[in-house]
């Protein structure tokens, strides 16, 4: 399948006596390209004049070449032995000159010397000397590599063009042309719509209930009537317990579920170019003074069990960067911060964190969240601003009333009159029912 991609062209010049590393820096580029071309959408074109120049007639040879070629390159590699080169009527080797041309067109340029053995029979003494010469211009002024070996040679080249590929890229993402957006300014932090993973936008506005719950010391314990089920069960006598505070637990998850919201965020990259090594760093700001902010791997709103086990048991969702991406949020004197990590985003994609931060206050408010994008096409961060409002309903209400609507504590039967009272009650506890069926229903989700 076909795929846009941003093509760099690496010229490769040497003289003649570094054939084979030619074309090992040639396989190294195509191998490169075969791991990461389609994910990143980046192509590395390897130049040479041998393969991407034509004949022409009535010009220097090397006027052609620089024309063709060189002028196209993004970047360099300069391989070295025993030889500089034959001389160009401008300078001492072709090879120098397309060296030269670059560097002084601000590109940039990889040396490499080779120091595997020779036979002295088969070296040119004024070749090695002009090399020798070259060197001790070069090396004050330039990072080079030397290799002992043609398998030393590929390994620094496939970590070194890596590097330079970083670099050629975070500058191209640094130019503007034409008053049109960067390729890193094209990547966007929104809010995502947690069944979808649609982006839904940077303002997001939420509801939440707050039960201010009071009596809480009029719920019992609880006691389990029948126990045949459990009775001479190895299993429930190793693990199990019974849990006394069941009722009282029940009650805090039904606040909980009530007030505390899910929060899903999307990456999205509208560029051509792909992303790697992604990481946002985000500073949580609001004007709720008792504002609560986790992640679902850390708050669990999740409903109470009867009976408490001591088994152990591990769930990979536990596991913070298990899947690739990461979220971690913690309390830094009156803001909080968050993480939020994954390895890469493919141009014109956009991804949606497995892991959720879980926000919920018992008042109204407004939460800011400023996030610094880092990643290996950015020159420097990216700085964006979400917001959310929160418009909180406050409702008191009675422990045991609470439980009763939600089923928890069966309904004590009560006369006529006594219901004939209470049908404002019950109908506001009614609407408390039906708010804490739509939160449990998001906490499934």
């Amino acid at each position: 399948m076909s795929y846009e991609a941003k093509v760099f062209r690496v010229l490769i010049a040497s003289p003649s006596d570094v054939i084979d590393e030619r074309e090992i820096a040639v396989k190294t580029i195509q191998e490169w390209n075969d791991l990461n071309s389609p994910e990143r959408r980046i192509v590395i074109l390897p130049l040479r004049w041998e393969t991407h120049t034509a004949p022409e007639y009535g010009s220097r040879p090397q006027d052609v070449i620089n024309r063709q070629v060189v002028d196209h390159c993004d970047l360099v590699i300069g391989i070295f032995w025993t030889r500089i080169g034959s001389p160009t009527g401008v300078a001492d080797s072709g090879t120098l000159e397309e060296i030269e041309r670059v560097a002084s067109q601000g590109k940039p340029v990889m040396l490499y010397f080779s120091q595997v053995k020779k036979d002295p029979n088969l070296i040119e003494l004024d070749q090695l000397a002009k090399l020798r010469e070259f060197k001790e211009k070069t090396f004050p002024n330039a990072l080079v590599e030397s290799f002992l070996s043609q398998i030393e040679f590929r390994d620094k080249l496939a970590k070194q063009i890596e590097i330079q590929l970083r670099t050629l890229v975070a500058t191209e993402a640094q130019a503007t042309h034409d008053g049109r957006k960067t390729a890193g300014s094209e990547i966007e932090l929104e809010f995502c719509d947690i069944e979808t993973g649609n982006p839904i936008g940077k303002e997001l506005q939420i509801k939440s209930t707050f039960l201010n719950v009071s009596d809480i010391e009029s719920v019992p314990d609880f006691v389990n009537n029948d126990d045949s089920k459990s009775k001479g069960s190895l299993s429930s006598l190793l693990y199990s317990r019974k849990n006394r505070d069941y009722y009282k637990e029940y009650v805090e998850y039904l606040v909980n579920a009530a007030m505390l919201q899910q929060i899903a965020f999307a990456l999205t990259n509208n560029g051509v170019i792909g992303a790697r090594d992604i990481f946002i760093d985000m500073k949580v700001i609001t004007n709720i003074s008792n504002l609560t902010v986790s992640t679902n791997t850390k708050l669990k709103v999740k409903k109470p069990e009867k009976e408490r086990d001591s088994s152990i048991s591990i769930s990979f969702d536990d596991i913070d960067g298990f899947g690739g991406a990461s979220l971690a949020v913690a309390k830094q004197n009156d803001a909080w911060v968050a993480s939020l990590e994954t390895r890469a985003l493919q141009p014109k994609r956009n991804i949606k964190s497995k892991y959720r931060m879980i926000v919920g206050g018992t008042s109204s408010g407004r939460v800011d969240i400023v996030a610094k994008i880092y990643a290996d096409i950015l020159p420097e961060p990216l700085i964006q601003k979400l917001h959310i409002d929160i418009a909180v309903e406050q409702i008191d209400i009675q422990a045991m009333e609470l439980l009763r609507k939600n089923n928890v504590i069966a309904s004590k039967p009560r006369n006529d009159a006594s219901q004939g009272s209470n049908k404002a009650p019950g109908k506001r506890v009614r609407r408390v029912t039906k708010l804490i069926e739509d939160a449990n229903q998001a906490v499934e989700r």
